[in-house]
């Protein structure tokens, strides 16, 4: 037998568990004889010992395995990122319509829309001031402000609990080895 051919059976000399067959003597005869296929089957049997030793760690972090998703469902947007950019949207139609003096107007003749460079002489009973205006953007971006905090210092938190968990992973990992040496 060629060496290649042996090479390809070492399966049955490494694993000599209950179900596998059992080395035939051609090939124990062809591995004592062979210096390369020996060679060969030592470096086999050092990687299956190492192997066995072998511990993985755990991650540092939560592993999450992607699922096979339908080609619908992977272009949906979260609810909520849809009612934020909506609600930004909605905020910055509003301060143009503001700013520009829009006025909307809708009686038996239709409905109407004009905007002016320059305010009104007598602003409608209804509507709202340009200061007045002015008030509701800096109160809706005083908002939005606080929920950029919030997600920051969570943020922040989170960096902080990690750091954490990788400080004592390392000390850990410094203890080992010092015990091991």
């Amino acid at each position: 037998m060629r060496c290649n051919e042996i090479q390809e059976r070492f399966v049955d000399l490494l694993y000599q568990e209950q179900g596998t067959p059992s080395a035939s003597p051609e090939l124990l005869a062809h591995v004592r004889s062979c210096p390369g296929c020996q060679k060969e089957l030592a470096e086999f049997k050092e990687l299956q010992a190492t192997l066995k030793v072998w511990h993985d760690e755990p991650p540092l972090r939560p592993v999450r395995v992607p699922r096979e998703e339908s080609s619908a469902s992977r272009f949906r947007v979260p609810f909520w990122r849809v009612v934020r950019y909506a609600a930004v949207a909605a905020l910055v139609t509003l301060a143009f319509l503001g700013l520009s003096n829009a006025q909307v107007t809708w009686d038996k003749n239709g409905f109407a829309f004009r905007t002016s460079l320059f305010a009104p002489a007598a602003p409608p009973d209804n509507s709202p001031t340009r200061e007045e205006m002015k008030t509701y953007i800096e109160r809706a971006m005083a908002a939005y402000d606080n929920y950029n905090f919030q997600m920051m210092q969570r943020v922040l938190d989170t960096v902080d609990q990690e750091r954490a968990i990788d400080y004592r992973s390392i000390t850990r990992q410094i203890k080992e080895n010092r015990s091991k040496n």
